[in-house]
């Protein structure tokens, strides 16, 4: 299998941990940021990661289907075990969707300021821009505190569980793990500081399911 992947990305990294709890054999492919002509041809057309070329040379496109395609029989049982699939997927949608929305804005700031290339940089910017409006990166790195303050009020109930148990759903990571760890994953690689602002657990939490792999 073949992963393709910008590092920061959350959806990418949700797939990476996923394979790596499954203990499937994979190649992570980092795609440049701003030539994605290999990703283009592989998916004719297709520009977004994540990416999955399984065994077979069949290319998935987009996390949940990847996930989908993943998380089938015995892998299915270990990862979203019955019966809790409705809940196990909810949070997973959860975190790739109201809680996402609101962690990007809080990486966003750190992630353009990995770029060494002014042009990726620029690229990076107006990506955002024609979503969010002019001088958005900016409005979040001056809004940090008060966007921290609503990652950690979406992050409360998950908070509480992980006080009594070492995963969302239990004594193993599933799929919600894989989702939310996917997030932090993104913070780190914008600045590690990020995790310990929303909450210093969330550390320690993410060191517990990267050593869940086989």
């Amino acid at each position: 299998m073949k992963l393709y992947r910008f590092d920061y990305s959350p959806y990418a990294r949700k797939v990476q941990i996923l394979l790596e709890l499954l203990g499937k054999q994979h190649e992570v492919v980092d795609v440049s940021y701003s030539d994605r002509t290999e990703l283009a041809t592989l998916t004719g057309g297709y520009i977004y990661v994540p990416v999955l070329v399984d065994d077979e040379g069949v290319v998935t496109v987009e996390s949940r289907p990847i996930c989908e395609k993943l998380l089938v029989g015995a892998a299915k049982q270990a990862l979203v075990p019955s019966p809790f699939e409705g809940p196990i997927w909810a949070y997973a949608d959860f975190a790739d969707g109201p809680l996402e929305d609101v962690l990007f804005r809080i990486a966003s700031p750190a992630l353009h300021h990995r770029f060494r290339d002014p042009g990726e940089q620029a690229l990076f910017n107006l990506i955002k821009e024609r979503k969010f409006g002019a001088g958005c990166v900016d409005q979040w790195l001056q809004g940090r505190d008060a966007l921290i303050e609503r990652g950690q009020r979406l992050l409360a109930p998950s908070l509480a569980t992980l006080e009594r148990v070492p995963f969302l759903f239990g004594t193993r990571p599933t799929l919600a793990d894989a989702a939310l760890y996917g997030l932090l994953a993104m913070l780190e690689s914008g600045d590690p500081e990020l995790i310990v602002r929303l909450a210093p657990a969330l550390a320690r939490y993410k060191e517990r399911v990267e050593a869940a792999r086989p």
